[in-house]
């Protein structure tokens, strides 16, 4: 059982883990402005992570074995993670890094289904209406990009003016699948073991179903510039310090705080977006945020008292 110190500390690790997972799509676009492609971005920030996870443990005199429960648990804790990454930054290759953030944001509500079907937790009819509620606010976000005007004048669909593309939107919720996954079961076979360790295999795992996916398929290029290598080595830098502290705070949260503590990341996204990469965000697309995260925090309140 953690202490309360150990609890708020874990809480502080995943908050700071959470700023860095929000910055990586900002850094990943400017990457692919510059010529990199997503295949390549992906398999540099597994190997990153690796590399720096090894010379830890080396340097701290850690072991790399793990019971044969959770050695077996890091293959499918690397399908999810590989979903994630995969899936998010290839989104923003076909579409806008904020449409992105948002659509990922539907994991909470996959959290709370997962959660429910696994016995975890239970959804009742005041967190029912909660999810309804968020997922309203992910219609409105997604507004004008799906064709649909939402403003005092009323709500107004045209399907001509629908412009997200499909791929991207696919890419952005396979993510939202694996990181859901990951934050509802990953946690169970952290405790007990040392978190550095489980990360490390998982992302050897992921290391050789990217190499295996370039070899077959390509898609390996580098930036071009300056700028472009300032986003992709941001990007890689950002995946490896938001996975150290994702494993090391999931040891001690439960599923629901852990989803309630990466709320922050859609808006720390969007203004990075807008600041850097010059997006656009709409009164509508903030107002549905702010309506999809708040329904989430409620939702997520009031799954933790049923528990």
């Amino acid at each position: 059982m953690s202490t309360p110190r150990g609890h708020w500390a874990a809480l502080g690790l995943l908050l700071v883990g959470t700023i860095f997972v929000s910055l990586i799509t900002t850094f990943a676009s400017l990457a692919y402005q510059d010529g990199a492609t997503p295949m390549l971005l992906v398999w540099s920030r597994f190997t990153a992570l690796v590399m720096a996870l090894g010379i830890i443990l080396k340097l701290s005199g850690g072991t790399f074995r793990l019971p044969k429960r959770n050695f077996r648990a890091t293959f499918w804790i690397a399908i999810c993670l590989m979903m994630m990454s995969v899936g998010y930054l290839s989104s923003v290759a076909f579409i806008k890094v904020s449409l992105a953030v948002i659509l990922l944001y539907t994991y909470p509500l996959l959290v709370a289904v997962f959660a429910a079907l696994s016995g975890r937790e239970r959804i009742g009819p005041m967190r029912a209406l909660l999810l309804v509620a968020a997922f309203a606010g992910l219609v409105i976000a997604l507004g004008r990009d799906i064709g649909l005007t939402v403003d005092l004048a009323g709500i107004a669909f045209d399907s001509s003016q629908i412009s997200l593309d499909w791929r991207g939107a696919a890419l952005a919720l396979v993510a939202s699948l694996g990181v859901a996954g990951f934050i509802t079961w990953g946690g169970a076979y952290l405790d007990g073991v040392d978190s550095r360790v489980m990360n490390f295999w998982a992302n050897l795992w992921m290391i050789g179903l990217a190499t295996l996916y370039v070899s077959l398929v390509g898609g390996a290029a580098l930036p071009a510039s300056g700028m472009g290598w300032i986003g992709y080595l941001g990007a890689t830098a950002c995946y490896v310090m938001a996975m150290i502290c994702w494993f090391a705070s999931m040891k001690t949260l439960s599923p629901t705080e852990t989803a309630m503590t990466l709320n922050l990341e859609p808006a720390i996204s969007l203004v990075a977006a807008t600041v850097v990469l010059g997006e656009a965000s709409s009164a509508q697309q903030w107002i549905g945020t702010i309506i999809l995260l708040i329904s989430i925090i409620f939702s997520s309140v009031a799954g933790r008292h049923k528990k």
